[in-house]
């Protein structure tokens, strides 16, 4: 008989708690143990496949069926290659796509929902947080990536998300919060290599991690100023997305840079699900498994996550997030006039 790789798809706009798995092995995620504490937490699970553990996806997918996991598969293809998919490396990430989905058909599995996360390549992001001169490359358009013109790359991943949902596949778009501070022109959505706007995904939520703002500013900006971040980011993404927004917080643990800042506990995620839902977002995802697992107990992460919170406020905003906001939306403009020809 034929599966969903997930039990249910809520539709845009209900409230859903998903958890990220990027570096945990797959026979981890798919061991009982694992599956019943995200089933008890009611959790659907947001998994990375990557070419080298791609093999095991049929298994995982079968489990979380069997367990009533919801589980959507989050591609990534070579770090060579980008990790992530942006304009330059389309035409490899839907290969990679079909690949995913042609070995769950072949065990009789159907994938309910694929996860398109929408980053520059991996080894720019590393040069731009290291500083300097990978700043001003990123910012510019240049780095590692050769990209095609940019109405070409949006019309190859609309075709692709057209596609999936052609084929009752439903798609998501994780995004940089950058691109929330674009204006019409797009600009960041050039700069980052990420075509946000055009293709039609069903859900769009931007990572806004707040350890990751407070940590890699290295000391400009506080604990106070990454969660006013948080509040516009989500505020941004329900203005602009409105029933497809949602929201990626963290980060519990470390991810593919390896050096990723995280939460100093459970009540800094208690206080940024509170301000999403403040700001009426209701999707939330958290990054990641392999972090909540990895600093025991996991029940205190996962029932700061799921709980509802005390009290859902937003917080003040500092004179620092305001700063942030206003020469990302100032440098974002530029960059749309500059790039108008692509």
């Amino acid at each position: 008989m034929t599966r969903e790789c997930s039990g249910g798809r809520p539709g845009p706009g209900r409230k859903r708690r998903r958890i990220w798995s990027e570096l945990l092995p797959l026979e981890v995620v798919r061991a009982p143990r694992t599956l019943e504490l995200l089933r008890r937490y009611g959790l659907s699970l947001a998994v990375a496949v990557r070419p080298e553990t791609a093999a095991g996806l049929p298994d995982l997918a079968a489990a979380c069926a069997d367990a009533g996991v919801d589980v959507a598969v989050w591609p990534m293809i070579e770090d060579e290659a980008g990790r992530w998919v942006s304009a330059g490396n389309a035409a490899a990430f839907g290969a990679f796509v079909a690949r995913l989905l042609d070995a769950l058909g072949g065990r009789g599995l159907v994938a309910a929902e694929v996860v398109f996360d929408l980053e520059p390549p991996i080894e720019d992001v590393r040069r731009a947080l290291a500083g300097g001169r990978g700043a001003l490359e990123l910012l510019r358009g240049g780095g590692a990536r050769a990209r095609p013109r940019w109405g070409d790359a949006q019309r190859a991943l609309s075709a692709m998300a057209e596609a999936l949902h052609a084929r009752g596949v439903a798609t998501s778009a994780a995004i940089v919060p950058l691109v929330l501070a674009d204006g019409p022109s797009r600009g960041w959505e050039r700069i980052l290599g990420t075509p946000v706007s055009a293709p039609p995904w069903g859900r769009v939520g931007p990572m806004v991690y707040t350890s990751l703002i407070e940590g890699y500013a290295r000391g400009a900006l506080g604990r106070s100023d990454a969660v006013a971040l948080l509040a516009w980011g989500c505020r941004a993404a329900a203005l602009r997305f409105g029933p497809r927004a949602g929201v990626s917080l963290g980060a519990v643990g470390v991810g593919a840079l390896g050096d990723e800042p995280v939460y100093r506990s459970p009540d800094e995620l208690r206080e940024d699900v509170a301000v999403a839902v403040a700001a009426g977002v209701e999707d939330l995802a958290l990054f990641d498994l392999g972090g909540v697992l990895a600093r025991p107990p996991a029940e205190a992460w996962l029932e700061a996550f799921v709980a509802p919170p005390l009290a859902a406020r937003l917080p003040r905003s500092t004179p620092r997030a305001l700063g942030v906001a206003a020469a990302a939306a100032l440098l974002g403009r530029a960059a749309g006039r500059a790039r108008r020809s692509d």
